[in-house]
């Protein structure tokens, strides 16, 4: 009997080993406001996530703050083609780090622990002004520019966090939905908004203004070598994957069907493997292909 058999694709979910990581600088942040619609505060050094029931230290309530945060991306692609090759390289993974103010000074800011919400926004078209907590502008993004900045169908959710409440550097890790990885591998701008999930957060942190350069957001991204597939072949009924870039200790599936528009969950799990090592890597999917199969296969290998 004749077999044919197609590797479909090779799906990457990144591991860790072998990881190098840049840290980005934010290249405009901004905080806006309820109770304030039409004014900028962009040239604050502190910026917040506030529910609308939150109250500062004197019990008042100052209405709801969002937060936006822009990230240019240039230099760390440059940085992982440096390392890995040009475009040979997989995001792996994405930390916001926010250093908290629990108790801050100004009466602006309201103060309470809750949850809010990390989204990676596709509009990039607003200006982060020059506005400050007792003199705030019009030369910048305000609160009533988020109807036409944030749009559910493009933008996307990265994750629901919780602040401490106190002074503290909080490390929020990142989801990766592909339209985010795709737009920090591009090498442009990369734009997030901050919001509350529950009325009572009162979330102050510094903003790229504050005076101590290592206290401001960062934007910590990993990456690792990009695995690729460099060969298969049949011996006897074994079907023998050779691959590039593999991840220590990384889990490799070799996935079976006999049709290729079956979706991916209906794929069934014809090999499972560990590997002990960084670099080349093979895979043999012992009696892949027997005198029972049918006369066409589709593979997939997929690493998580």
């Amino acid at each position: 009997m004749k077999y044919l058999f197609t590797l479909l694709s090779f799906v990457v979910i990144a591991g860790s080993a072998r990881a190098a990581f840049v840290t980005n600088n934010p290249d405009a942040d901004a905080f806006v406001r309820s109770n304030a619609p039409t004014l900028n505060y962009g040239a604050a050094g502190s910026l917040s996530v506030s529910g609308i029931t939150a109250t500062n230290a004197s019990g008042v309530t100052n209405g709801a703050f969002d937060t936006f945060i822009r990230f240019n991306t240039a230099a760390m692609v440059t940085s992982f083609n440096s390392a890995f090759g040009s475009n040979n390289w997989v995001i792996g993974s994405a930390r916001m780090v926010l250093t908290e103010v629990g108790a801050h000074a100004q009466t602006i800011f309201n103060r309470g622990k809750g949850s809010f919400e990390i989204r990676w926004i596709a509009n990039t078209n607003w200006i982060e002004g020059t506005g400050m907590p007792n003199t705030p502008t019009t030369d910048g993004i305000c609160y009533n520019n988020e109807a036409t900045l944030l749009n559910t169908s493009t933008d996307a959710s990265l994750g629901i966090y919780t602040n401490a409440g106190v002074n503290f550097t909080n490390s929020f890790q990142l989801g990766l939905p592909s339209v985010f990885v795709s737009d920090l591998a591009a090498g442009g701008e990369v734009d997030f908004f901050l919001t509350a999930a529950s009325p009572k957060i009162g979330f102050a942190f510094n903003s790229q203004n504050f005076g101590t350069a290592s206290a401001r957001p960062f934007l910590i991204i990993s990456a690792v070598p990009s695995p690729g597939i460099t060969s298969f072949n049949l011996v006897t009924t074994n079907l023998v994957f050779t691959g590039t870039n593999g991840v220590a200790g990384g889990t490799y599936y070799v996935l079976g069907s006999t049709y290729m528009a079956s979706p991916l969950s209906q794929w069934l799990p014809v090999v499972t493997n560990v590997l002990t090592a960084n670099g080349p890597f093979t895979i043999t999917a012992t009696n892949a292909l027997n005198g029972n199969s049918a006369s066409q296969q589709f593979f997939i290998l997929q690493t998580q």
